[in-house]
């Protein structure tokens, strides 16, 4: 009895020691891959600008804490997390006459299977038409570009703390008169629990291609690898997450963010994104970009609202906002 116990025992740390190594070896891999020296050669990339406030609150280090119907953009395995259906929807006012909003729904069936809708838009007007024998436009007008992706999303709890979810999708775009189409999806992997309350996120996002460019050359989707943790402090009233994300494109970046919930239902958001401190002017000691901020309320099992600020350095500010809500 005394050698079994001592065999457990052994085996207990191993599986821990191993998990805890597990967990080192895939958030640091994305940051030892090479820095991606194509940047501007992906198509569609408005599909890499999140629109729900509540991850844009925390920094977008969202990929482990997704678990409503929005997951499906950050990483559909969180899907499987509710046990009712849920719908979010989104909008953001972005830079200049940009303009993005989102909606997406969940359903579970089941113990173990949700499958979710999702479409997004991203919308720029006033864009003044030039030509070469007139590259001031005077006298041309505006035109403007509008871009959709629509998704379906399915999710599967493999057991009680592990979660696997896809999508897939079209999206389209149009600037002018000329129109583009491909073909995208998503795929997510989400355990819960992992070493105390801990969660650990892992997702490959936007991987696909056009199938029919603006011109001649089709380029392929910006596709980035996500790891991402996250972990509640303070008796679950302080949330602490942390991501890192690769592209070919753009390289490594890194997304630090957390959620505070100082009174029942109100929540306030703070994070930090690598990606939009590249906008900052080093002579601006008060500059706050790749800094977020945000606020919310409402019962998390019932309803959230949800508002987050980030700053683009000199291009300007941009605001989110966001409604879910948990049909019980």
């Amino acid at each position: 009895m005394v050698y079994g116990s001592m065999e457990r025992e052994v085996r207990l740390s191993t599986h821990r020691w191993a998990r805890a190594a597990a967990l080192a070896l895939l958030f640091l891999a994305p940051g030892i891959a090479p820095a991606g020296d194509q940047l501007g050669t992906r198509a569609f990339p408005f599909l890499r600008i999140g629109v729900d406030a509540r991850a844009t609150g925390m920094g977008d280090a969202y990929s482990a804490v997704a678990d409503g119907a929005e997951a499906a953009e950050w990483n559909p395995a969180g899907l499987a997390v509710p046990n009712h259906p849920t719908l979010t929807s989104g909008y953001l006012k972005y830079l200049s006459d940009m303009h993005a909003g989102s909606l997406s729904f969940a359903q579970p069936v089941g113990r173990r299977f949700t499958w979710g809708l999702s479409v997004r838009f991203f919308t720029v007007g006033g864009i003044p038409r030039t030509s070469v024998e007139n590259p001031t436009g005077e006298g041309l007008g505006e035109f403007s570009s509008t871009d959709l992706c629509f998704k379906t999303a399915f999710a599967l709890r493999v057991t009680s703390r592990i979660a696997l979810g896809m999508t897939g999708g079209i999206v389209t775009g149009t600037i002018d008169e000329a129109t583009a189409y491909g073909f995208t999806s998503d795929y997510g992997l989400l355990i819960r629990d992992l070493i105390g309350r801990m969660r650990l996120a892992a997702a490959v996002r936007n991987v696909g291609t056009m199938s029919a460019a603006y011109v001649a050359e089709v380029d392929p989707l910006p596709a980035e690898i996500v790891f991402g943790l996250a972990y509640p402090f303070l008796d679950r009233e302080l949330l602490l997450a942390a991501e890192s994300a690769w592209s070919v494109d753009r390289g490594t970046e890194w997304h630090l963010g957390a959620e505070w919930e100082p009174v029942t239902d109100f929540f306030i958001r703070s994070g930090y994104r690598t990606e939009g401190s590249d906008l900052r002017d080093g002579e601006r000691a008060s500059d706050l970009a790749g800094l977020t901020f945000g606020v919310g309320f409402g019962r998390v099992r019932e309803y959230r609202i949800d508002y987050a600020y980030a700053s683009m350095g000199d291009l300007g500010n941009a605001h989110r906002f966001t409604f879910a809500w948990i049909f019980r």
